[in-house]
């Protein structure tokens, strides 16, 4: 079996290593509702269910914002959400029927009903006495860790942010509505 790869490899410029390596940070914070699929298309309505909590926030124009005004030529973008009941995706987030199907598919694989350890009496730990809202979410917790990831990693490259024709970088709520904080670091030169 053949195998063979293209590299682009270019060799850096005199002036170009002298570029000083940097770290740059910045929190985002997001209220989520409980869902927004149908003010993303109202042809969704019929096919939301009360029980469905799925909100989709696209960060990716902010993202861009925060690559472009640090100057930052070359390197690596982390955005990381700080909760448990929510994640980051990259994905043709900006497609609402898509984003309906993604939302049906998880109602059927972990849905909201279902009877879950973590909502129940047997819980011992990390109990929310001041929001019992969250002693009930083990679906989101599921849907969480089923479909994303708690950061992404992007590439950086001569000043844009790398991403493919349809991708869209989005944090995707699954318990809402919430509070989130997600932190980008970007480090390069």
């Amino acid at each position: 079996m053949a195998f063979s790869a293209q590299r682009n490899v270019s060799k850096p410029e005199p002036s170009e290593l002298k570029r000083d390596f940097g770290f740059f940070y910045e929190t985002v914070a997001i209220d989520t509702e409980r869902q927004n699929l149908t003010t993303l298309d109202p042809q969704l309505a019929q096919f939301v269910k009360p029980s469905d909590f799925f909100y989709v926030h696209d960060l990716t124009n902010r993202l861009h914002a925060f690559v472009q005004g640090s100057g930052v030529l070359d390197g690596t973008l982390v955005a990381q959400i700080l909760h448990t009941s929510a994640t980051l995706a990259v994905n043709e987030l900006d497609e609402p029927m898509l984003l309906g199907d993604l939302a049906r598919k998880l109602r059927f694989l972990a849905p909201k009903e279902e009877q879950y350890l973590h909502n129940g009496p047997l819980r011992t730990v990390n109990l929310c006495e001041e929001d019992t809202h969250c002693d009930r979410n083990a679906d989101a917790h599921v849907k969480a860790t089923l479909f994303g990831r708690p950061s992404v990693t992007l590439i950086v490259k001569d000043g844009r942010l790398v991403l493919g024709r349809w991708q869209k970088v989005a944090l995707i709520e699954f318990d809402g509505p919430r509070h989130r904080e997600v932190i980008f670091q970007l480090s390069g030169r």
